[in-house]
């Protein structure tokens, strides 16, 4: 069988975060013993294919986009680089021609990557996987375009794969009732699959460098540093825990530089702040690091480090870093996004707090 995956999302190395979560499900259908071709977003139309375990990876263009910190924090940075869906949707139309006919088609993310395959392919079994931001534009979009996109893929007969319930109720409820009956019997619910590389000895010494002392803990915030990630929260809700407990912040982002200021407010300790990326806050505060974009094994290392995971973001479907939390042990406060609540109703190791920085506070001191 061959198999071809379209996405924006694709890791240009084995540590790079970006769309690790769309190599896991590609190299798991490889395993069934399809042959898998990946188109991503970024690099040139005229790259040649490179190797990637078993999958082969062409690239489509449209990098000006569809790259770290998101499609999103980029276009609102520079709107002039939502012209690069056109060439991105060209570039996949061109590598579907370069590879052929394939017996399965899978698209991450309704929006761009589904209408190409909708085009080119019009008789190959294709499965669409919603991961969020493709549904929130979807449902931003008038009736009338977000009736025709489902109608679309529904005439296709295609299979819809929701990363969270909350995605496929929010889409259902904004159709007709008709409409919203055919899409949920065309639908699962399944969040993305992971792989977890062994971090153990890697995390027990990040600790040992952190935490020194019996009394002190560690609260870590690992996501890109976007508005709707709130890490403005985490530093206020740190803080206002009391003393002992620390601070690390994995990732980074347009908003870095103002959490940097927030978080170095208050500071005492002269010079603490400049350079190394570390703040040290006042007595009865927390000291925070920023350790800007890690390798994706480094960063699963601070999570298992930790005591907490830190996780106030406000718009979710089925956060990663969440589960990957909960896989390496590690207690989670979050606020209510997507299926969060619905997670911890079976999972006594996710706690959801108020979505404010003494809500959170409060969720902290009770650790």
């Amino acid at each position: 069988m061959r198999a071809v995956v379209v996405t924006t999302s694709y890791p240009v190395s084995d540590e790079d975060p970006s769309g690790h979560f769309v190599r896991s499900s590609a190299e798991a259908l490889a395993r069934s013993g399809a042959e898998v071709h990946v188109i991503a977003a970024g690099g040139s139309i005229l790259d040649p294919p490179s190797q990637d375990g078993r999958l082969v990876v062409h690239r489509a263009g449209g990098g000006a986009l569809f790259a770290w910190p998101g499609a999103v924090a980029r276009a609102r940075e520079s709107p002039l680089r939502l012209l690069s869906v056109a060439p991105f949707a060209a570039g996949v139309l061109e590598r579907l021609r370069e590879i052929g006919p394939v017996d399965r088609a899978v698209a991450h993310w309704i929006i761009p990557c589904a209408w190409p395959l909708l085009l080119a392919l019009p008789r190959t079994p294709l499965e669409v996987h919603a991961h969020g931001a493709d549904v929130r534009l979807l449902l931003r979009a008038p009736r009338a375009a977000r009736a025709a996109v489902v109608s679309a893929l529904l005439r296709r007969d295609a299979r819809i794969v929701f990363a969270a319930r909350a995605l496929r109720d929010a889409l259902a409820g904004s159709l007709a009732p008709e409409q919203a009956r055919a899409l949920d019997l065309a639908s699962r619910v399944e969040p993305p699959v992971f792989d977890l590389p062994p971090v153990a000895g890697r995390a027990a010494a990040l600790r040992r460098e952190i935490v020194k002392g019996p009394g002190e803990r560690l609260a870590v915030v690992a996501c890109r540093l976007i508005p709707t990630k709130r890490v403005e929260l985490a530093i206020e809700a740190v803080r206002a825990a009391g003393p002992g407990l620390r601070l690390v912040v994995v990732g980074d982002g347009p908003e870095r530089g103002a959490l940097e200021r927030l978080a170095s407010r208050g500071d005492l300790d002269a010079g603490s702040s400049r350079g190394a990326g570390i703040t040290a806050t006042s007595e009865g505060s927390a000291a925070v690091r920023f350790t800007g974009t890690l390798p994706r094994r480094e960063a699963l290392a601070w999570i298992g480090a930790a005591d907490v995971l830190l996780h106030p973001s406000s718009h979710e479907a089925a956060p990663t870093v969440i589960r990957e939390a909960r896989a390496l042990g590690v207690p989670v406060i979050a606020c209510d996004a997507g299926d969060v609540v619905a997670w911890a109703r079976r999972d006594d190791g996710i706690l959801v707090a108020d979505s404010t920085a003494q809500g959170l506070a409060a969720a902290l001191r009770g650790i």
